[in-house]
């Protein structure tokens, strides 16, 4: 019975540690994006830019990258893809999941279509 009560307080404690460690902030992931892929997907996430275009940078916007699942993306981000160089030696797991939370606000704004 005591390992039991012990089990679940330690189990507890792992789920509220990991509720405070888990940050998601799209307010730090646009910082991030902004210092580290802004030069290629471009401000809007469309890959639209002068070195963005050349380099096949994915349009955030699409479907399928929004299909994607957060750990593909965190994969991505962290061992690249492609042309894309990996940022895993660069970002911390907290940063990257920030970012995917702003490459997820990208969704919100798909390609073709105008925002306000």
């Amino acid at each position: 019975m005591t390992s039991l009560l012990l089990a679940c307080s330690l189990a507890a404690g792992w789920q509220v540690m990991a509720q405070t460690a888990k940050t998601d902030s799209p307010v730090q992931g646009k910082k991030l994006f902004e210092d580290k892929c802004v030069r290629c997907h471009g401000d809007n996430g469309s890959g639209d830019t002068a070195l963005g275009k050349p380099l096949g940078a994915m349009d955030l916007r699409s479907a399928p990258v929004q299909a994607l699942t957060d750990a593909q993306i965190y994969t991505q981000i962290s061992k690249g893809k492609g042309n894309m160089p990996p940022f895993g030696g660069a970002l911390n797991p907290t940063q990257i999941k920030d970012l995917i939370v702003y490459v997820r606000h990208f969704g919100k704004h798909p390609a073709g279509v105008k925002s306000k």
